[in-house]
């Protein structure tokens, strides 16, 4: 199987390659370096030259806040990056994997959102996340949009690391706890792109999210607690710390507990570092 994924040296792409070489899959672990994609250029070229069997589309402007801030850059990333990836896929008549965001919701719901729901993003990220999954549905049928929420994992900068480091140099800290998510692990969302690639499951949208619901203040709890770090954690309201870019107050997507909890997860990350 010959593979193109982009992103792959971010937080999931360097969780998701070693397991591509532990399958015996051929593929192409690029960057923007190596690979622009809103380069449409470069885009047409791969398209001419290339034989591939899949596309794994991990590459994103993912920094949320900063979004908010570039504007144009978010969207050429996110929505023209991801049509360009559409095209070759539609193109070379392939299957795409593109990872999307529970951003795309506006955070109003108070069940687990479904896939059926309907979107309304309420920050730039969550809109240019979007309008990829759009250009995904609109130019090929062959696609697996999935929709994830709050990644941590080996390989990159994330959250939980981020507390560990916190909690080196301090005792005590202030995070919100009115905002609910779903915080997944990088392994366990590879696990099932894995299993996409060995075929059995339709094209269509999915969420794949560790199971069960927390709040930021909750998650940096558990995290100091299996650590067994002494950091006091003050939980305060989104109010109290105004960001550029605006937060849904509920991020939990239904995943027919396709995901251990992210209690379970967690624990399992944590106890490997």
């Amino acid at each position: 199987m010959k593979i193109l994924v982009t992103g792959a040296s971010g937080l999931l792409g360097q969780e998701l390659c070693p397991m591509l070489d532990s399958i015996g899959a051929q593929y192409w672990a690029t960057n923007s370096k190596i690979f622009d994609i809103t380069n449409s250029k470069m885009v047409n070229e791969i398209m001419n030259k290339v034989s591939l069997d899949f596309i794994i589309h991990l590459a994103a402007f993912t920094n949320v806040d900063q979004a908010e801030v570039n504007q144009e850059e978010a969207f050429r990333i996110n929505h023209i990056g991801t049509k360009n990836m559409a095209k070759i896929a539609k193109k070379l008549d392939v299957p795409i994997i593109y990872i999307s965001s529970a951003s795309v919701f506006d955070g109003e719901k108070l069940t687990p959102y479904k896939t059926t729901d309907a979107t309304n993003p309420i920050n730039v990220y969550g809109k240019s996340r979007l309008m990829g999954e759009e250009e995904i549905r609109k130019i090929t049928k062959k696609h697996y949009i999935i929709r994830t929420s709050s990644l941590y994992g080996k390989g990159g900068s994330n959250y939980v690391d981020a507390m560990l480091t916190y909690s080196m140099f301090n005792s005590s800290i202030s995070v919100v706890d009115d905002q609910i998510l779903c915080p997944t692990w990088t392994r366990d969302l590879s696990k099932e792109i894995i299993n996409i690639l060995s075929g059995g499951k339709e094209y269509g949208t999915y969420h794949i999210c560790s199971s069960g619901r927390t709040n930021w203040s909750e998650f940096t709890k558990k995290i100091f607690d299996i650590k067994r770090r002494s950091v006091f954690v003050q939980p305060i309201l989104k109010s109290d710390f105004p960001r550029p870019a605006k937060r849904p107050k509920f991020s939990v997507l239904d995943n027919g507990n396709i995901l251990p909890s992210w209690e379970e997860s967690l624990e399992k990350y944590l106890l490997q570092k």
